[in-house]
């Protein structure tokens, strides 16, 4: 599963009416004759459905786009796109707009992502806060950075919207073919929406798997405590989203600072500062000691995610301290 960008530039009202994007499939050059085409158009044929398009337009997000079959090709032009600028034919991916109430700040939004200078990237953003938007049709945006802008529009979405993704998920599976395994069909499309904020069938496996209690300090107040996933729901793949290996059973401090990569833990269940928090904010957040609670029972299983979680912790840290090794 993967979080995707795309600038939609002057052409957004003819894909938003179109519900799809578009891009050629041929370079016009400026004799007439054609070329091979641009890689951040070609780049479409890797985007599989169900997986989350960010709409981006002119220094603005609109919102999130729901992939709902892959890119078809050979087709032709939405209604509306001028001629002669590019070529007629090109790949059409059907695609679910889910839009704010209002165009958003870039800026505003990615505040503290992308910081980077990262190949391939769709945005780099300075240190007064201004963001310099690479000039590309459609990119893959990598998880450091794309599940927690994905975070930040669901999160407005949910307030704009409520149920917005179990919607769109409900669209985006209308236009899928036969089922296969590991397809989005097959499993229920009620568990994968829950897993995204810790409900269903996955809490479930959580509570059973860690005997109702906090994977770190044995809280076995179930209220407090809260199913977070490891590689985060946003970036993983369909199986992954329901796995109970990719996920711990946390208390709001650690449920909190793990979330946001602050900290980590090793395959031995040690837990890693990953965000080199000070002994004091430490303490004030809740997590002093931690040495005290290691996570018992982890298994290979749960390794395979773990250090995904690591390295993506170490480099939001080092994208935020530079000089940090």
């Amino acid at each position: 599963m993967s979080v995707w960008w795309v600038n939609l530039g002057e052409r957004f009202a003819e894909q938003r009416a179109a519900r799809a994007l578009w891009c050629p499939n041929k370079t016009v050059l400026s004799d007439g004759s054609l070329a091979a085409p641009q890689w951040h158009w070609s780049i479409i044929q890797d985007v599989r459905a169900g997986e989350f398009v960010v709409l981006a337009r002119d220094g603005s997000i609109e919102g999130v786009g729901i992939v709902r079959h892959t890119a078809i090709p050979d087709s032709p032009k939405p209604a509306g796109f001028p001629d002669g600028k590019w070529h007629s034919l090109g790949w059409l991916l059907p695609t679910t707009f889910i839009l704010f109430s209002r165009s958003r700040s870039r800026d505003e939004l990615t505040a503290g992502l992308f910081l980077e200078q990262v190949k391939y990237s769709p945005l780099l953003n300075q240190l007064d806060g201004k963001g310099r938007g690479a000039q590309i049709y459609l990119t893959r945006i990598r998880d450091i950075d794309g599940v927690a802008l994905f975070e930040r529009i669901a999160a407005l979405l949910d307030v704009e919207q409520p149920g917005w993704l179990e919607r769109g998920i409900e669209g985006a599976l209308e236009d899928q073919g036969p089922v296969g395994a590991g397809s989005p069909a097959a499993t229920s499309r009620a568990a994968i929406v829950q897993a995204r904020v810790g409900q269903g069938q996955f809490r479930k496996s959580l509570v059973d798997l860690w005997g109702g209690k906090c994977s770190a300090t044995g809280l076995d107040v179930l209220d407090l405590l809260t199913a977070s996933h490891i590689h985060p729901w946003a970036a993983a793949s369909d199986v992954e989203k329901l796995d109970p290996f990719n996920g711990l059973l946390l208390s709001p401090a650690f449920e909190a600072a793990f979330d946001k990569g602050l900290i980590s833990l090793h395959a031995d269940g040690t837990w890693l500062n990953a965000a080199n928090l000070s002994a004091e904010q430490l303490e004030r957040a809740g997590l002093a000691n931690m040495e005290r609670y290691p996570v018992s029972g982890l298994t290979e299983r749960h390794a395979i995610y773990l250090e995904m979680h690591r390295q993506n912790a170490l480099e939001r840290a080092r994208a935020l301290t530079p000089g940090l090794a």
